[in-house]
């Protein structure tokens, strides 16, 4: 199954904000947006009932724990390699300026190619536990995503949501 762009990036924003050694490296750099630009209509509004509201909170919530234990996860593969997180990080903005990355040593370079091969195998395993996490609570990932969605654009859904997260 691939992936959706809208879970990959909620994977991509927990790790970043979770763990930023996990992600810097892969995070694409977006560019600023023109003014004129058109805006994306928003999502119809769908009726959910309180069993849809139950699973995806259920599902959202395995989410946090799965990407919890990531962020360990995380941590250990760039620190087993020989570097601190934050060498990794330094490491990962330099890749963005040439003359930065003409300036890493040869062996941390060689250590920081072999953290992100491990850092991109815990992402892509991360990815699928949370796909099946979404999967196990009756779920597909479109659904899980629409409520996501349209969670951010609807402020009673959110307060609903937050309260049942808050209450469990």
């Amino acid at each position: 199954m691939k992936p959706s762009t809208l879970l990959r990036g909620v994977l991509a924003a927990t790790l970043v904000i979770a763990a930023p050694a996990a992600a810097v490296a892969q995070q694409p750099e977006t560019a600023p947006q023109p003014e004129m630009a058109p805006q994306p209509t928003p999502e119809p509004q769908v009726e959910l009932s309180p069993a849809q509201i139950d699973s995806f909170v259920n599902a959202y919530q395995a989410i946090q724990m799965i990407q919890q234990e990531v962020q360990a996860d995380l941590v250990a593969a760039v620190e087993a390699e020989g570097l601190s997180v934050d060498d990794y990080n330094a490491i990962a903005e330099s890749q963005q300026s040439p003359e930065a990355a003409a300036e890493i040593p040869a062996e941390q370079t060689e250590q920081f190619a072999a953290a992100v091969e491990q850092v991109s195998t815990i992402r892509a395993s991360a990815r699928d536990d949370m796909e099946a996490a979404i999967q196990a609570q009756d779920l597909t990932i479109e659904e899980f995503e629409q409520i996501l969605t349209q969670a951010q654009q609807d402020p009673a859904l959110q307060q609903e949501i937050n309260q049942r997260l808050g209450g469990q």
